[in-house]
């Protein structure tokens, strides 16, 4: 006797009685097994794929953090050197104050007796200084010229745009020029020309 077996429905058959879907096949348990271990395996390298993505993002912030630290203690350096040369030569301003006025019209002889050393068959040389160093100086300088045998004519003029420790020498072929300004301005310049090159670098 024939066994009979329950029809599962599995195959789907068009009118003309063709078969448009097969029945699914039957996995034997030792494909099952291969198909979880394959699924287990994608979802593995999803999870190491996902976990990389989040070790690369968190890397990335903490190079950016990083970056924005340095960035900050450059500027911060850089302020503190911009700082530092101001109180410099704040200090050093007042330091070569205080030496104008200590030694100003002395700095000015100086360089009146060495012009007169160095330019000694000049027939004339005119100096010019602050009303103040004028006024202070003019027996000095007379003196100088008996003291260096300067044979030629010295002219003190009083300058009032000039200041304490300034002179200008003038004769026929040249002119000296010293002033404590123009000096504060050449440093100035220097210190503000070192700290642009350090940004810049």
């Amino acid at each position: 006797m024939t066994q009979i077996r329950k029809y599962a429905f599995d195959t789907e058959f068009a009118p003309d009685g063709a078969i448009v879907k097969d029945a699914p096949k039957r996995l034997t348990p030792e494909e099952i097994a291969g198909e979880c271990a394959a699924a287990y395996e994608r979802g593995k390298q999803d999870a190491v794929a996902q976990a990389e993505r989040e070790a690369a993002a968190a890397l990335q912030a903490l190079a950016d953090a990083a970056s924005g630290i340095l960035t900050r203690l450059e500027a911060e350096s850089q302020a503190m050197r911009a700082e530092a040369a101001s109180i410099a030569l704040a200090a050093g301003r007042k330091i070569a104050g205080a030496a104008l006025d200590a030694f100003g019209h002395d700095r000015a002889a100086v360089a009146i007796e060495s012009a007169m050393d160095a330019l000694r068959h000049q027939p004339r040389l005119v100096v010019k200084l602050s009303p103040e160093a004028a006024e202070v100086l003019k027996p000095r300088i007379t003196e100088m010229c008996e003291t260096h045998a300067y044979a030629g004519a010295v002219l003190v003029r009083a300058e009032p745009g000039l200041s304490k420790g300034a002179v200008i020498i003038d004769w026929s072929d040249g002119v000296i020029h010293m002033d404590p300004a123009e000096a504060d301005q050449r440093i100035q310049t220097l210190i503000d020309a070192a700290l642009a090159s350090q940004l810049a670098s």
